[in-house]
């Protein structure tokens, strides 16, 4: 679907720098699809937080103190 839409100077300014001037569209239907479609559960119905795991603080099997 096409219509218009008017974005801030500075919001079209970072997105032409990030991506090109091509790519306007898709990005920001990338950031509307993140935006409304991330409230979405899974089939498990897992809260959004529970799914992206840090990994930095995990440890080696040679860290451990036996």
């Amino acid at each position: 679907m096409r219509t218009t839409i008017e974005i801030r100077d500075d919001i079209y300014q970072k997105i032409v720098r990030e991506y090109g001037k091509r790519k306007i569209s898709i990005t920001i239907n990338e950031i509307l699809a993140y935006h409304f479609l991330k409230k979405r559960k899974d089939m498990f119905g897992a809260d959004p937080w529970l799914l992206k795991a840090d990994m930095s603080d995990l440890r080696d099997e040679g860290d451990r103190d036996l």
